[in-house]
């Protein structure tokens, strides 16, 4: 998928997303850092150092698309959200989040992964986009809902903050972005 290999800036009326850079590594460790953020994520270790926002930059960002999230008044960095391709052979891209606690509640996660959508589904066409969320974040699966995905199974995943299996809700996003109420014209590329 090499359409995931080149990120532009996305606009909304409170957001700018753009690509992560060394410069996040502070905020990058503060936000994944925060024991309430990595326990209600799959692959953020806990504690988070240096080195795992490095390998988050070198190799996940590499790897997929990513973006920071940062509040269009300040610049200041909010949370991440991203796309990655499960793997070629499947026709799966994953949809994912995080935002720092403190923005929790304010819509930032629904506004980000909206641009973060419908552009993904501009490059992925008919290619399946699927999240998931622990049981115990009813938060997160709200906003999945929010954005147009369903639930489409439950099962076990591993987080690796907590280090054990935790029940989780698989989701699918149905229907595209139409279901949701969210258009391509809800972000601005490259502006």
């Amino acid at each position: 998928m090499d359409a995931l290999s080149s990120k532009p800036l996305l606009f909304t009326t409170r957001l700018i997303l753009r690509s992560p850079n060394e410069r996040d590594i502070a905020a990058i460790i503060k936000i994944a850092g925060d024991w309430e953020v990595a326990r209600r994520l799959a692959g953020v270790p806990h504690p988070y150092d240096e080195a795992d926002a490095e390998f988050f930059l070198d190799t996940i960002v590499t790897a997929s698309m990513v973006w920071m999230i940062t509040e269009r008044s300040s610049e200041k960095v909010v949370g991440v959200v991203g796309l990655t391709l499960q793997e070629p052979a499947s026709k799966v891209v994953l949809f994912g989040y995080y935002v720092a606690r403190d923005h929790w509640g304010r819509g930032i996660a629904t506004e980000a992964g909206s641009v973060v959508l419908a552009y993904g589904i501009g490059l992925v066409g008919e290619t399946a986009l699927a999240s998931s969320f622990f049981v115990d974040n009813p938060a997160s699966g709200r906003v999945l809902e929010k954005l147009g995905f369903v639930r489409s199974g439950a099962f076990e995943q591993y987080c690796l903050a907590t280090d054990e299996l935790k029940p989780s809700v698989k989701m699918l996003l149905v229907g595209g972005l139409s279901s949701s109420g969210v258009s391509r014209q809800t972000f601005v590329a490259g502006q």
